[in-house]
């Protein structure tokens, strides 16, 4: 029997509002298959997103490798992207989540859980958020996709933000990996940014531990040592490949929520394959 719980959920915002864009207008929705795609009216001659333009690994694992940044003070040498500063809070206007930076084509893509998004509107997100402070500003969106199959092994998400001063935010922070149909026992770790009614105390948290395998067909990622990743948490990255010495990691999934299992209580991950690299295929050409 597994008992579902609310950890991780994404928190309401103070003042939430119809799901519309900045432009006064809904979202245009494209829908087909698996994939259910927004586009931001305001910047629809930017994107090409259609999700029947689908492309499948076939249950292939693939590793697309981490982004370095680009921006760096003179003289000053390229860094390895690290997880602490691509990770960042995600504002869908009438909810809070935390997402992720990952290596993309276009070097615009974030990663988050499919509940932040759906519904939600005016997406903005500050990488390297932490108690209210947004080093390298908020960063709009001009497209969104998801993953339509049953939560939470299919709660998966992609945005798309659009350059700020000319520039992409993986050449502001870099991109962690971004990993497909990986196996799911290799020792991992969440970072996630719970809300709090006072910004101040808004860090990230961050667990590790050896996952298995949930119950759900296909299965999630299960961590059991991860309290603490309270609502606001959902839609951070679940990364494998962590390197202390310049915090670089490859995402292969993201946390979604909590239940108790077999006497436990477990962080639940949605697992990337083939149907969330479908929509982040069409995220990183858009």
């Amino acid at each position: 029997m597994v008992s579902v719980a609310a950890l991780g959920m994404a928190v309401p915002a103070s003042s939430a509002a119809p799901a519309t864009t900045t432009t006064g207008t809904k979202p245009i929705e494209r829908v087909s298959g698996n994939t259910h795609v927004l586009i931001n009216p305001a910047h629809a001659g930017r994107t090409n997103w259609t999700p029947e333009n689908e492309s499948s690994l076939d249950g292939r694992p693939l590793t697309i490798r981490a982004t370095e940044p680009t921006v760096k003070p003179a003289a000053a040498a390229a860094t390895a992207a690290s997880v602490w500063g691509t990770t960042g809070r995600l504002d869908a206007g009438n909810k809070v989540c935390t997402a992720n930076v990952v290596s993309s084509a276009n070097r615009d893509v974030i990663a988050t859980a499919r509940h932040c998004v759906e519904g939600g509107h005016d997406f903005k997100f500050a990488p390297g958020y932490d108690a209210g402070n947004a080093p390298h500003g908020w960063w709009t969106w001009r497209a969104a996709g998801w993953v339509t199959a049953p939560a939470p092994q299919g709660d998966i998400a992609f945005i798309v933000l659009n350059t700020q001063n000319g520039r992409h935010i993986a050449d502001v922070v870099g991109a962690t990996g971004i990993g497909f149909n990986r196996d799911i026992n290799n020792y991992a770790h969440i970072i996630g940014i719970p809300a709090k009614r006072e910004k101040e105390n808004e860090h990230m948290f961050w667990c590790g531990g050896q996952p298995v395998a949930g119950p759900e067909q296909p299965s999630t990622a299960l961590i059991d040592n991860c309290i603490g990743l309270d609502g606001g948490a959902s839609g951070g990255p679940f990364f494998v490949n962590y390197s202390q010495t310049d915090g670089s990691a490859v995402q292969t999934g993201d946390f979604v929520t909590g239940y108790s299992w077999q006497g436990k209580w477990w962080a639940v991950s949605s697992y990337y394959r083939d149907d969330a690299y479908n929509v982040f295929n069409g995220a990183q050409y858009s």
